[in-house]
């Protein structure tokens, strides 16, 4: 068998982490009609980026109608992973510093 020799993309940088994101979100909206933006900078979590979302509407306007209640921070991995949504069942905060941790073993 040959070794690939196709050199590994280098690592996401934080803008096009937002993008990805960005597009992960909006296939939210599509779900439910509620858009929604990011809120400040990534997270940087080991490996991956981390960002924390809400509805538009409550953001720029107080609109309760569209407060995202329950919703978990999105996850970018830097080498091109699918992104995901962190586990509503394990504090936030932890699966963060798990993260860090975990990339620096």
């Amino acid at each position: 068998m040959m070794p690939d020799n196709h050199p590994s993309p280098p690592p996401l940088s934080a803008h096009e982490a937002e993008e990805i994101a960005i597009g992960f979100l909006a296939r939210s909206t599509e779900h439910d009609g509620i858009p929604r933006v990011i809120l400040g900078p990534p997270v940087e979590a080991g490996p991956n980026w981390v960002f924390y979302f809400q509805g538009r509407g409550y953001v720029e306007h107080g609109d309760l109608d569209e407060m995202l209640v329950g919703n978990m921070p999105i996850v970018v991995p830097r080498d091109h992973g699918a992104p995901y949504a962190l586990s509503a069942s394990e504090d936030i905060d932890v699966q963060i510093r798990r993260m860090k941790h975990d990339a620096d073993r």
